[in-house]
């Protein structure tokens, strides 16, 4: 009998059907962040995880990034490699890349595509997990996505599922999460960018509430009334309520007498360095998550922005990697041993991560051949342009066409 874990049908899942309440952290002080890291290098990653959802929910330029790396790695082309020569292993890949194709699109569970787009977040949290629901006989009902905020690493470097009864958590489940990291640490706790982002979400939070402040204060009108002294004794109050009644733009009230100069540091007449701050955190965030400042307002060529040109082409092809590893080892290694005969290679996803053609270079090039005297095979460029193409004879190409 196949030893396949039954989490479906009237057995429960893995996970709380319940919603999980979620206490708002502290600002995110230079205090704040060491107690967290402090707690997260102990094996307590829960502040620290729930700190990172907080960046990924309102930190606009780390979700803008992260975005353009995820959509990067979604797009991509993918197909199921048999894992080795025989027909039982070919066999295999098909049926395999049909049950990813087709899981979750009729039950409400995440599809493989949902499961990409979370297994990405691994690039700023210290993992991402999602949870293999399996059908009974060892099908692929679909995924669940799960906070690793659920997780705890406080008794060993692989993450361990809190319970009540149990909050330094229980041994996972043989092949019920799939858990996708980004190496660069042997420690969990030390997995992604979070440390990094977390300082430069600080940084970039105080120098935008001082450009708001400063907005309020000089982009709208100040009401001063200067008063003689008999005035101020005696209607003082009348001319307070007269310039609240102005608006909450602020004003004051001063005798003739009174003398009062407001000082701004050199260079920030209007607030450039404010901007200059914002500037700095936002190329930061960018550069860390996909290695250039290419964004969709600034790329430009043929390309108009596309996702996969927004991300440095190493770490595009490093995410796939990453996700073609964690994918064999975790989802294609149980499902071959529950579906397949003893002995069958387990299947290999491959993404096709070759950058996209520079069809206006081709185009140069091939215009810059012709003149020289070579002629292109028109099959060929009919694949590379996408278009069907035929070779004109001389006579043809110096005839003019009627309009």
């Amino acid at each position: 009998m196949k030893n396949y874990p039954k989490n479906t049908g009237s057995e429960p899942s893995a996970l709380p059907a319940v919603r999980q309440r979620r206490p708002a952290g502290p600002p995110c002080t230079p205090q704040y962040l060491r107690q967290v890291f402090a707690a997260a290098d102990n094996g307590d990653i829960e502040p620290l995880c729930l700190l990172g959802r907080e960046i990924l929910e309102r930190n606009w330029d780390v979700i803008g990034a992260l975005e353009q790396r995820t959509d990067a790695l979604c797009g991509l082309p993918w197909s199921i490699l048999p894992g080795g020569p025989t027909e039982a292993d070919r066999c295999a890949a098909e049926t395999f890349s049909d049950a990813l194709s087709e899981c979750g699109l009729l039950n409400g569970l995440d599809t493989f595509d949902d499961l990409i787009r979370s297994a990405a977040e691994a690039a700023v949290m210290p993992f991402a997990a999602s949870e293999i629901i399996w059908r009974p006989g060892g099908g692929i009902a679909g995924f669940r996505s799960v906070d690793p905020w659920q997780f705890t690493l406080r008794n060993s470097f692989e993450p361990r599922l809190i319970q009540d009864d149990c909050p330094d958590g229980v041994p996972l489940p043989p092949h019920r999460f799939v858990i996708h990291r980004i190496r660069r640490n042997h420690d969990p706790a030390h997995g992604g960018k979070l440390r990094v982002l977390a300082w430069l979400h600080g940084f970039q939070n105080w120098p935008i509430k001082d450009l708001f402040s400063y907005i309020e204060r000089f982009g709208m009108p100040f009401v001063i009334a200067r008063v003689d002294r008999k005035t101020w004794e005696d209607e003082r109050s009348v001319l307070h309520s007269l310039i609240r009644n102005f608006g909450p733009n602020g004003g004051g009230v001063f005798t003739k007498s009174t003398e009062l100069e407001l000082l701004n540091t050199s260079g920030n007449g209007d607030g450039g360095i404010y901007f200059r701050a914002l500037e700095f955190t936002r190329k930061a965030i960018y550069t860390l998550l996909v290695g250039q400042l290419a964004s969709s307002s600034d790329a430009s060529g043929m390309s108009n922005g596309s996702a996969q040109t927004a991300v440095r082409q190493d770490i595009l092809e490093s995410d796939a990697r990453a996700f073609e590893a964690t994918c064999r080892a975790q989802i294609a290694a149980p499902w071959t041993r529950w579906n397949c005969p003893p002995g069958t290679a387990v299947p290999k996803l491959r993404f096709h991560t070759e950058p996209p053609a520079d069809l206006a270079r081709l185009a140069a090039v091939v215009e810059t051949l012709a003149r020289a005297g070579f002629r292109a095979d028109p099959d060929e460029l009919s694949e590379r342009f996408g278009l069907h193409l035929t070779a004109a004879n001389a006579a043809e190409r110096n005839t003019p066409h009627e309009s």
